[in-house]
């Protein structure tokens, strides 16, 4: 039988749109990220709806467990941030895995100048977001480039080949939302391709979720209802770390571990008001680290 996101478009990919799309029209900053194209990728009705802020409320806590909006807002701040500085200090081209409905190539064009940016995602849901750029008058780059992929049939070194990827460059590698998604075997062949086609210097960013989650232990706010989620999507998470078990992990593929991020280290970060207060709780079922490769 097929898997569901060979047929269909990532419903956590929605998800995680119109999470973004919410935040944009936030008007408390520390809720509002700056990811103007994703209402814009939403259905029309939707769209008409995010004008009232109760309705925005009701229909992210409907479709959002616990804590993932103030999630999705957390890394993608912290990912943009990442972004900006690759286009400042030197890179030459970023790589996004399972990129869904991200914007960024679109949102950072001023950042990127001549740098060449490649998304790499499931047709069905590349495909769909590649129709809404179409319908919405967004204008897609010339610097953007599509590369649609099995990650668990096809070979990513192959696809990038293909695609004009520039192997041996300095480059920033996004796997936002992708591990979790992935058979433990596919995240390590993964890693290994990423390490043998980027240069020294090159950055990975990814997420990942808490081991002791796929195990079902513990009690971690937001847990139940994501694992739950997840799976009636049909998009049930595989692979898991505990903390200590990322260095060592990253350090396999030659990349070293430059800065890791749990849930209250990102409350912190970006849910932190003037008064010391966090005002905002994150799900507390997946981190998010940074490695340079050595």
């Amino acid at each position: 039988m097929p898997r569901r996101i060979e047929t269909t478009t990532s419903r956590t990919a929605e998800m995680v749109c119109l999470c973004r799309a919410a935040s944009s029209l936030e008007s408390d900053p520390l809720y509002r990220s700056g990811d103007w194209v994703a209402q814009k990728l939403l259905p029309r009705k939707i769209q008409l709806l995010f004008k009232l802020r109760a309705a925005r409320k009701f229909l992210v806590g409907a479709f959002a467990p616990e804590g993932i909006y103030e999630w999705v807002i957390a890394r993608t701040k912290y990912i943009d941030n990442l972004f900006v500085r690759a286009c400042s200090e030197g890179f030459s081209q970023i790589l996004l895995f399972g990129a869904g409905f991200d914007s960024r190539g679109v949102r950072f064009q001023p950042e990127l100048k001549e740098m060449r940016v490649f998304e790499l995602d499931a047709p069905t849901t590349q495909g769909a977001k590649v129709e809404q750029y179409e319908k919405r008058g967004i204008a897609v780059p010339a610097n953007l480039v599509f590369v649609p992929i099995d990650f668990e049939k096809e070979s990513v070194e192959d696809k990038l080949n293909e695609a004009g990827f520039g192997r041996g460059m300095k480059t920033l590698v996004i796997l936002e939302g992708v591990t979790q998604y992935l058979k433990p075997e596919t995240v390590h062949v993964t890693l290994q391709t990423i390490s043998d086609i980027v240069d020294r210097g090159s950055w990975l960013v990814l997420d990942y979720a808490h081991a002791s989650v796929l195990r079902g232990e513990g009690e971690a706010y937001g847990q139940n209802r994501m694992t739950k989620g997840v799976s009636r999507l049909g998009e049930s998470w595989k692979f898991g770390l505990e903390e200590e078990e990322v260095k060592p992990l990253l350090e396999r593929y030659g990349f070293r571990l430059t800065d890791q991020k749990g849930p209250s280290t990102l409350e912190q970060a970006y849910f932190k008001n003037d008064r010391g207060a966090i005002v905002g709780r994150i799900n507390d079922t997946q981190s998010i680290v940074t490695a340079e490769r050595t």
